[in-house]
């Protein structure tokens, strides 16, 4: 006997996936702190990916659509998340947001600890449109923004500009994430070092 949802129309069924899918908060593709679970969610598909074989091929495209996803660039949460990009792979196409956690490195004084993360995303309107760098970016913790921090996101979203098109190609894999990733990473150290 077919389900009252398999019944509806598509586009409905669409909507609802949409509604049932949409996570109220963050979705991390690493492992979470206890303290951060109040804020994220960790990236697994949502039960409803488990009712039939024809609802998940429904509703995980929507899932991977509707949220927001960050993948941290620093070991060990970076290895975490480019796990979580090949197990996806099928899936990196629909997304439509992902956010990028570089950790702060502090100005030329090797004493200082790197106490927060600067958080910089890029999206998409449509499903296969070419990636956007979003201005907006966000200080990811309690302490007090440095002052130089503004400086270090101007080059972080000048970057992301430059190796964004990388990834809006239909066949990027996750190998072309992860080094996105990484050049993100890598670039911003040494833009540091040698300032």
């Amino acid at each position: 006997m077919t389900s009252r949802l398999l019944r509806l129309p598509a586009e409905i069924r669409s909507l609802i996936y949409e509604y049932a899918v949409a996570s109220d908060k963050t979705v991390v593709t690493f492992r979470l702190d206890p303290y951060q679970r109040d804020c994220y969610e960790h990236a697994i598909p949502p039960p409803l990916a488990l009712v039939s074989h024809q609802v998940r091929a429904e509703s995980l495209p929507a899932y991977y659509s509707c949220n927001d996803f960050i993948l941290h660039t620093e070991s060990p949460q970076a290895d975490e998340a480019k796990r979580w990009l090949r197990l996806n792979a099928d899936h990196l196409g629909v997304l439509r947001r992902v956010t990028f956690w570089i950790r702060y490195v502090p100005f030329q004084n090797d004493r200082a600890s790197s106490q927060g993360a600067m958080a910089v995303s890029i999206y998409r309107l449509t499903k296969g449109a070419d990636w956007q760098v979003d201005n907006d970016w966000r200080w990811i913790t309690v302490v007090r923004k440095p002052s130089e921090l503004q400086g270090d996101t101007n080059f972080m979203l000048e970057k992301l500009k430059y190796v964004a098109p990388e990834i809006s190609e239909e066949t990027a894999t996750p190998d072309d994430y992860a080094t996105l990733m990484t050049d993100l990473r890598s670039s911003y150290i040494q833009e540091k070092v040698t300032s």
